[in-house]
């Protein structure tokens, strides 16, 4: 699986007219069926949050950072629940387990399911 890359962002962008895009793979693939659904919808807070607020590094690589207030906010309205900062750490750390982002420093980069 490959980093999600400027192109990727715009690609999603073009294709999703929804409030949230939701990557079918994360939810329908017998490889994600164990993750918990907590850390399946932090996944998509981020890629979310990424779809709206990118920044992007000298290869072009899309991220957020990680203490985003829109993360928080994301995920607190995709999973119907009360989240901190402290719940998205553990969350992105399982997302980390699975190889579905990769952290450097402060920075969240997302693997794309889409390939």
């Amino acid at each position: 699986m490959m980093l999600l890359n400027k192109e990727n962002i715009d690609n999603l962008n073009q294709k999703n007219n929804q409030a949230y895009y939701v990557p079918s793979p994360l939810f329908d693939s017998r490889v994600y069926v164990n993750v918990r659904v907590e850390v399946k919808w932090a996944y998509v807070a981020v890629l979310n949050v990424m779809l709206k607020e990118a920044l992007y590094d000298k290869e072009r690589l899309a991220y957020v950072k990680d203490d985003s207030p829109t993360l928080v906010e994301t995920l607190k309205k995709l999973a119907n629940k009360r989240v901190d900062q402290e719940k998205i750490a553990g969350y992105l750390d399982e997302l980390e387990d699975l190889n579905l982002v990769e952290r450097q420093g402060r920075n969240i980069y997302l693997y794309n399911l889409e390939d």
